[in-house]
Parts: C-alpha cells; sequence; structure tokens
C-alpha cells in the first residue's frame, strides 16, 4: 500500500468504523475469536502509533483491545500517544 493511502484521513476514518463493528462483533464470539482480534489489533495499533498521527485512532483500537480482554501493553512508554492505553 503506498503510504500517501496509508496516511490519507479517510483511511482512518473508515478503520475506526470497522474496528468498533468487528470488536462489538467479536464480544459474542468464542475466546479464540476474540484472541486473535485482539492480536491484530496489537499489530495495527503499533503500525497507527507510527503512522497515523491521530490519537482517537489509537484510543478506537486500544479500547477495542481492551473491551476483548487485551491488556498487553504497547509502544514505548515515552513516545507518542504513550498515555492512550
Amino acid at each position: 500500500m503506498r503510504q500517501d493511502i496509508i496516511q490519507a484521513p479517510d483511511f482512518w476514518d473508515e478503520l475506526e468504523r470497522n474496528i468498533t463493528v468487528k470488536v462489538d462483533a467479536a464480544l459474542g464470539k468464542g475466546q479464540t475469536t476474540r484472541s486473535a482480534l485482539a492480536t491484530y489489533l496489537r499489530d495495527l495499533e503499533i503500525k497507527a502509533r507510527s503512522e497515523s498521527g491521530r490519537r482517537q485512532t489509537i484510543q478506537i483500537i486500544a479500547s477495542g483491545r481492551s473491551l476483548l480482554g487485551d491488556r498487553t501493553r504497547v509502544g514505548p512508554s515515552d513516545g507518542p500517544f504513550s498515555r492512550t492505553s
């Protein structure tokens, strides 16, 4: 994916909506489904922290992981948005 597409506001807006839908759906599923989505969201959060620059996106991802039961810390404790998770 090209860098300008990744950083486009529309990309992150759509991603936020998709995360909300996926987390809502996974809450009614078993632990295997929730765990797989939490792992995906953890990886996505790392990517978003380095590329989006949008605190809202980071918070939505972190909140989704929390709802799924994932308490893993992501990112450096002194980096951008370090107080969102």
